[in-house]
């Protein structure tokens, strides 16, 4: 059968520097010591990951038709019946983003947000243990969403074979009946992303002072890792 184009360059490359920051960040929360300096690249990749958030939300507003927000399948009675029939090959086909992968979008979105803000005030020292513990759960609902996100991807491409697990590699789905492909790669869009996306993590690194664990934003200066006592007879 025919493969056609699914999704442009923009998402694919949004869609994998975003997985790759949030694995990055994840791991260092988890598991480097926050008087380390190397913690403070948690808070960083998260910042980045806000980056990437913003020029998703742009891309989902003027990008192409399966790209765009208005495309999501949100109505509650197609989640339903997605669930329903994926276990048959009677399972409605999307050439772009499918009910489950619609709402996973919008909440990982949603999180990343929401994990940046409790974030930024815990470095702000307003009610920091309360938002200590609301960032970390947030943070695993993160996980969980992508797991299950990904666990779905499996299972439906063994059920259907139809291209899905590639698609945010090549761009490219089975052909769905009475939907058209997306007319070009934006290419050009494509490398404005990446020169956006290295330009701002090459900014946060200039701002951030490695030595003392500061970076200096807008006119702030906030300490990314816990200050080390060094102990003086």
């Amino acid at each position: 059968m025919k493969s056609k184009r699914a999704y442009d360059l923009p998402i694919r490359i949004f869609h994998w520097s975003f997985a790759t920051l949030f694995v990055v960040s994840f791991i260092i929360g988890k598991f480097v010591d926050d008087e380390s300096r190397l913690y403070a690249y948690h808070m960083l990749s998260g910042l980045m990951m806000l980056v990437l958030v913003f020029l998703r939300v742009i891309w989902g507003f003027i990008g192409s038709r399966t790209s765009r927000f208005t495309a999501f399948i949100l109505d509650p009675n197609e989640i339903v019946s997605y669930f329903s029939d994926i276990f048959t090959s009677s399972t409605k086909r999307y050439l772009g983003h499918n009910p489950a992968s619609s709402y996973v979008t919008i909440i990982l979105i949603l999180l990343t947000l929401a994990i940046n803000l409790t974030g930024m005030m815990m470095l702000l020292g307003i009610s920091k243990h309360f938002f200590e513990e609301v960032h970390e759960v947030l943070a695993h609902l993160f996980l969980i969403t992508t797991v299950l996100h990904i666990g779905g991807v499996l299972f439906h491409q063994l059920c259907h074979n139809d291209g899905m697990i590639t698609s945010m590699i090549n761009g490219k789905k089975l052909d769905v009946e009475n939907e058209s492909e997306i007319r070009s790669n934006h290419i050009i869009v494509a490398i404005v992303f990446v020169v956006l996306i290295l330009s701002s993590g090459q900014y946060l690194l200039n701002r951030f002072d490695h030595k003392t664990g500061e970076i200096s934003l807008f006119g702030n200066v906030l300490q990314l890792t816990e200050i080390e006592h060094e102990n003086k007879d």
